[in-house]
């Protein structure tokens, strides 16, 4: 049941948008969940979720200077670590993010742990440089479960194109190119959450990674609240105009609630 007001407080929560250059333009890494007792059971969704304990405990270089984002950044790769075996990390001191190999080898070492407890033994840098942030979306209220998320892109490492999925709480990871998933949308061959689709819809406008970085540099960001409205043609979500997706109402048709 639906209450306004006394609504759950949002919790901090951070995605990736990993990106990469596939044989017909850019490409982004979609996950689906497992159906069941998870949030967003079934969903394609980007790598992601909320900021825990150990993120705010990391005290191992970051590769950057720690800043209001950094505890949001360490949970986004940590989360795509955990679901799709996906590390944006470094050797102490380095530039180049390790490939899959060196990743495997220091896992192996230090019997799978936790990759934030891998990375201050070994040591490693978290590669949190690498993130740009994109979009900043909050659930509505209302909702029994809310979400604070900061959506950030990264070029994937050259060295880890291939998702290994833990299979308990994400099934599957594929590559997609935006427009790809946006025709899929519309031919109701699947649904997507709201910041998801607005966000594929704005990646679709750029055709490489380099492109879509920049845009992610040119963007200004605005949290953004969907709210919803009945219309002559059906249910909409609506979001403000300048949080800079072009469209600011979108038939609830397309989209999946959760």
């Amino acid at each position: 049941m639906n209450n306004t007001a006394h609504p759950v407080t949002p919790k901090p929560a951070a995605t990736i948008i990993l990106l990469r250059d596939g044989n017909s333009g850019l490409e982004v890494l979609i996950l689906r969940k497992a159906s069941g007792k998870h949030f967003a059971s079934g969903a394609l969704v980007f790598p992601g979720g909320k900021v825990d304990a150990a993120d705010t405990a990391f005290a191992g270089d970051i590769g950057e200077e720690r800043n209001e984002l950094s505890d949001l950044k360490i949970a986004a790769i940590r989360e795509m670590y955990e679901e799709c075996g996906i590390a944006l990390v470094r050797a102490h001191g380095a530039k180049k993010l390790l490939d899959s190999k060196d990743v495997a080898a220091h896992q192996d070492t230090y019997d799978n742990a936790p990759i934030l407890e891998m990375a201050a033994a070994v040591p490693l840098g978290l590669a949190t440089d690498r993130l740009m942030r994109f979009a900043h979306w909050i659930t509505p209220p209302g909702r029994p479960k809310r979400f604070d998320t900061h959506f950030f892109v990264a070029s994937a490492p050259s060295g880890q194109m291939e998702p290994n999925v833990d299979g308990y709480e994400i099934v599957e990871a594929q590559w997609h190119r935006p427009q790809s998933l946006l025709d899929d949308v519309h031919a109701g061959k699947v649904k997507l959450v709201l910041p998801t689709m607005m966000n594929i819809m704005k990646l679709s406008e750029v055709g490489d990674v380099a492109a879509a970085i920049a845009l992610a540099q040119e963007r200004i960001i605005i949290p953004v609240t969907p709210t919803r409205i009945e219309t002559p043609d059906g249910e909409r979500l609506v979001i403000p105009e300048e949080a800079g997706y072009g469209l600011t109402e979108i038939p609830a048709e397309f989209l999946r609630s959760a």
